[in-house]
């Protein structure tokens, strides 16, 4: 009798234990990690793409991964994913599938621009620095490797600033090399600190190992974007601004500021008193924290169109209004430096170095 009473009471301990523990972790989403909140911020900002090209006897269908980087339907990819698409469907986080058109193929950075079709709102990806991560610091990688969509792994940047030769002979420079797993179908695919912000694009893996990949850093393409697209080529208007990016070493929603390098003599921003070291805070009325937010808040305007400039000025807050002139589509707010990279792959997916 003792015996079947100490059983009873084990188990009524034990069932205790399991209930709340099942309380705890539904009162302190316990199971919630860093990890998870970071995939479900992103998770809306990633697409699949769906590439139809034409192989040696008939048409074929790839698939790539991209990152919404502008609201209004821009979409980032590697430029081995769309080379020689005579279609592209973009598959949004929800299922919709649209008809997208390639609008940029940039061979020197293996960068691709995707254009979503307008008349929505769409979600876009954060940037984060590429130039304040740490080895050994937690990243998240999310792609379609082999057709397995929204496909999350996870690992550490094991270093920075590799230059990896390519199968084509040439070599991509300034990569991040990280153990998380990237396969063929990653390609274009984002790489997520534990904030959930894009540091990387996923790009390449080493044919002879495991877990050594590499991502096109952030900084490389946000001044690769503030070139392809900026606004003088996409809006033919001219502001007169070169910056660069600057990130404190704190935490919180100044952490990364954009300064002038320098302006140009007569040109819009030297008329509205802009100057050199200033910190740009909005343009247009849109928070900048890199040098692509500057191009891309003038998308939408026109030459003679007066907009207003927040800033810091000799640690003064203050604004000015910038009327901009016509643009020629060569100006913009960084000259990028780029690796010169040809690729030639039969097909699609994540390419493989050929380093010994």
């Amino acid at each position: 009798m003792r015996t079947l009473l100490s059983r009873t009471a084990a188990a009524v301990l034990a069932v205790s234990l399991f209930a709340g523990a099942q309380i705890e972790a539904k009162a302190g989403h316990s199971r919630e990690n860093p990890v998870v909140g970071a995939v479900k911020k992103a998770a809306g900002g990633i697409v699949t793409l769906k590439v139809e090209k034409r192989g040696a006897y008939s048409k074929k269908e790839v698939i790539g991964t991209g990152v919404i980087v502008d609201a209004r339907g821009y979409v980032l990819t590697n430029r081995h994913v769309v080379s020689g698409a005579e279609g592209v469907v973009a598959v949004l986080s929800d299922g919709t599938e649209l008809t997208a058109e390639v609008m940029i193929e940039d061979q020197n950075h293996d960068m691709a621009v995707v254009k979503l079709p307008a008349g929505r709102t769409y979600q876009e990806l954060t940037f984060g620095p590429a130039s304040d991560l740490m080895v050994g610091e937690e990243v998240i990688a999310i792609g379609h490797p082999y057709g397995y969509t929204n496909t999350v792994s996870t690992g550490i940047v094991s270093a920075l600033g590799r230059d990896v030769p390519m199968p084509t002979g040439e070599v991509l420079t300034h990569l991040i090399q990280t153990t998380a797993s990237i396969n063929p179908g990653n390609s274009g695919g984002p790489l997520l600190n534990i904030n959930g912000e894009l540091i990387g694009i996923n790009v390449a893996v080493r044919q002879d190992a495991q877990s050594i990949a590499f991502a096109l850093n952030a900084d490389m393409v946000q001044q690769v974007l503030a070139q392809d697209l900026s606004a003088g080529k996409l809006a033919h208007v001219a502001h007169g601004l070169t910056c660069h990016e600057v990130v404190k070493d704190e935490d919180g929603p100044d952490r990364v500021q954009v300064v002038v390098d320098e302006v140009a003599s007569k040109s819009p921003a030297a008329k509205a008193g802009l100057k050199k070291g200033d910190v740009l805070l909005k343009v247009a009325d849109r928070p900048v924290t890199n040098r692509f937010d500057v191009e891309r808040a003038l998308w939408g305007c026109k030459a003679g169109d007066e907009v207003k400039v927040a800033l810091r000025q000799g640690g003064r807050l203050t604004d000015t209004r910038l009327t901009l002139s016509h643009g020629d589509g060569e100006q913009n707010t960084a000259s990028a430096a780029a690796p010169q990279v040809e690729w030639d792959m039969a097909s699609v997916g994540t390419p493989v170095s050929g380093q010994k």
